[in-house]
């Protein structure tokens, strides 16, 4: 079974307060100024891809907001009731066309062991500026003109 990532939604986690991403299966390249939410992109799908694999107290740990890992919205922790925290991806099977969603936050952990995430874990191709930066020196004496 083929999957492709359509929908992405993030509320209250690290830049995004809520921020909502409908890719329709398609790649995605995310460019912007400094502090405009690429890492914290980054960080979401890394988060989400990564819940597959781990037990629900090791996924619960970034969704708290006294815990020294929380990668919790800062600016939305100040309101008197802050948004629940949580990602929620849709996929969708190139096959059939059905779509499942799933979530994780600090109560929920519904991407335990699901076998295309683990698929999607293994498969996630993050190319970020380190990347470039370290294929380039390694590989070539000139520099990627990005």
């Amino acid at each position: 079974m083929k999957t492709r990532l359509t929908k992405l939604s993030i509320t209250n986690f690290k830049a995004f307060r809520h921020f909502e991403l409908d890719l329709k299966g398609r790649h995605l390249l995310a460019h912007g100024a400094n502090g405009s939410g690429k890492s914290s992109l980054f960080w979401a799908l890394y988060t989400f891809l990564q819940s597959a694999t781990k037990n629900e107290g090791e996924i619960a740990k970034y969704f708290t907001s006294n815990g020294s890992e929380s990668l919790l919205n800062f600016y939305e922790q100040n309101e008197d009731t802050p948004a629940t925290p949580k990602i929620t991806a849709t996929f969708r099977d190139t096959n059939t066309g059905n779509e499942r969603t799933y979530s994780i936050g600090e109560e929920i952990h519904g991407t335990h062991r699901i076998p295309e995430l683990l698929r999607g874990n293994q498969a996630s191709d993050f190319i970020t500026y380190r990347f470039f930066f370290g294929f380039s020196n390694f590989r070539n004496s000139e520099n990627f003109n990005l």
